[in-house]
C-alpha cells in the first residue's frame, strides 16, 4: 500500500465574498439550523384545535386551568467540530474544503487514496477512522451487506432534490438509502495525435505492437478485464470461466507491450511517456490543458460507464458533520465548482446552470446519448469477484 497523503485544512475566517447558495450564514448554527431542524430534531407546534368545553387540566369545580409545565424542546443536533474524509487525490474543487470549513467551523482532515483496492482495504476494517469516503458505485451493495457503511438520513440532505432523475433511484442503491452519487465517467482509450498519425477507434489499439513500450493500462482489475472482455465481445461482468480465461490470455499477450500499469493516467499522458493509454475520459480532459494533442474516444466495441459515491462509513464518529458535508457537496454551485475544476461530470442537474459550457459540450466528459448507450457498468459480482482476483494475481505475477 502506498503512502497516503494527508492534508489538515486550516480553519480560516469566513470570506467576505458571497456565500454559496444554500449555505449562507455567519456561523455554523445559522448555516445548519434549517438543515438540522428538517431531520426532526426541533419541536414543531401542533395545529390548533377547538377548545374543549372544560379546559384540560382544570381543577375540579374550578373554571381556571391548572398550570402545566411546558415540555423542554428536543435539542437540535449540532454538527460535530471535526470531520475525517477519505477521497481520491485531485478529485474535488480547489477551494471546496476551505469553503466548507469557512461556513461551518468544522475542521476537516482530508486524506487521499491512490486506488480502489487501497480504499476498499481501509473500509473493510470497519474501523477506518474516517467518516465519509468515495467508493465506486460497484462496491456499495457489498458494503451494505457487510455493514461497512451506514444508512443515510435523507432529511439531513435536503440538496438531494438537485440530483437528476436518473440518479435519484440508482440500481446499485435504491433510493440512495446508503450513498449519494458524486461524479460519473466513461472509460476508453486516449492517444497523442502528435505521435499517432492515424485515427484510432478500437480497443485493439492497446494491443498494437507498433507502439510497444508506449502503451499503458489502468492498474485496476475490473477495468482491465472489462477492456479485454468487451474487445472479445463478452460482457464486462462475465463470470464464465472460459470467457475470463480468454480475457486473461488477451491481457497476458498485451503485457509485454506495456510501459506500465498505472494509477496516474493523467501523469503518463501529460508527460508524453505514453502515446496510447487505457484512460478515464474526465482525466483526459485534465490532460488536454497541458498537452492539447491528446484525444479520447469510447471504443467502437463499447466502453465502461462508472460513478463514484459519497458514503457514511461504519464507526463514523462525526455523523452529523458527515451529513452536512454530503449536503454541501450536493449544492448546485459547489457541485459545479467541483466539476469545473476536476473535469468530471456530476449527477447534479441543478449544477448544469453553473458548469463551464466547454465541459458540457465536450464529448470526452459529457458524451452524447448514442455513445452512452454502448456503455456497460461494472457490477458487484459477490463471490464471483474472486474469479477476477485470482486471474489478476496471475497476470501481475507473470503466470
Amino acid at each position: 500500500m502506498s503512502e497516503i497523503d494527508r492534508i489538515h485544512w486550516p480553519r480560516r475566517p469566513i470570506s467576505r465574498r458571497r456565500m454559496l447558495r444554500g449555505m449562507a450564514g455567519a456561523s455554523a448554527a445559522a448555516a445548519f439550523g434549517p438543515l438540522l431542524a428538517a431531520c426532526g430534531g426541533a419541536t414543531t407546534t401542533p395545529s390548533p384545535t377547538s377548545a374543549p368545553a372544560t379546559p384540560a387540566g382544570s381543577a375540579p369545580g374550578s373554571s381556571e386551568p391548572t398550570p402545566t409545565a411546558t415540555p423542554e424542546p428536543t435539542p437540535v443536533p449540532a454538527p460535530e467540530g471535526e470531520l475525517y474524509v477519505y477521497n481520491w487525490a485531485d478529485y474535488i474543487g480547489e477551494d471546496t474544503i476551505a469553503r466548507f470549513q469557512d461556513q461551518t467551523g468544522i475542521r476537516v482532515t482530508y486524506d487521499f487514496f491512490d486506488s480502489a483496492e487501497t480504499q476498499n482495504a481501509k473500509i473493510a476494517t470497519g474501523n477506518s477512522g474516517y467518516d465519509v469516503s468515495f467508493p465506486t458505485s460497484t462496491y456499495v451493495k457489498g458494503f451494505v451487506e457487510r455493514k461497512l457503511i451506514q444508512p443515510l438520513d435523507l432529511s439531513l440532505i435536503p440538496n438531494v432534490v438537485n440530483l437528476g432523475a436518473e440518479w435519484q433511484d440508482p440500481g446499485y442503491d435504491p433510493g440512495n438509502a446508503h450513498s449519494m452519487p458524486y461524479m460519473w465517467w466513461t472509460t476508453g482509450v486516449a492517444y497523442d495525435t502528435a505521435k499517432i498519425g492515424e485515427t484510432l477507434t478500437s480497443w485493439s489499439a492497446l494491443w498494437d505492437e507498433r507502439w510497444s513500450g508506449k502503451l499503458a493500462m489502468l492498474d485496476d482489475m475490473r477495468e482491465a478485464f472489462a477492456a479485454a472482455l468487451i474487445r472479445l465481445g463478452f460482457s464486462a461482468n462475465s463470470t464464465s470461466d472460459d470467457e475470463l480465461d480468454q480475457a486473461l490470455a488477451l491481457l497476458q499477450e498485451q503485457k509485454p507491450l506495456l510501459r506500465t500499469y498505472t494509477t496516474d493516467d493523467i501523469g503518463v499522458l501529460s508527460s508524453g511517456d505514453v502515446w496510447v493509454a487505457h484512460a478515464w475520459g474526465a482525466d483526459v480532459y485534465q490532460v488536454q490543458a497541458e498537452r492539447d494533442t491528446v484525444v479520447y474516444y469510447i471504443p467502437e466495441e463499447g466502453g465502461i460507464r462508472g460513478s463514484d459515491t459519497m458514503v457514511l462509513l461504519a464507526g463514523a464518529q462525526h455523523p452529523i458533520a458527515a451529513h452536512a458535508f454530503i449536503n454541501f457537496m450536493l449544492d448546485a454551485e459547489v457541485a459545479a465548482a467541483n466539476t469545473n475544476y476536476i473535469g468530471y461530470m456530476g449527477p447534479n442537474a441543478a449544477a448544469r446552470a453553473f458548469i463551464d459550457p466547454a465541459i458540457l459540450d465536450d464529448p470526452t466528459v459529457n458524451p452524447d446519448r448514442s455513445a452512452i448507450e454502448k456503455l456497460q457498468e461494472i457490477l458487484d459480482l459477490g463471490a464471483d469477484e474472486q474469479k477476477f482476483s485470482d486471474r489478476w494475481t496471475r497476470l501481475r505475477a507473470g503466470g
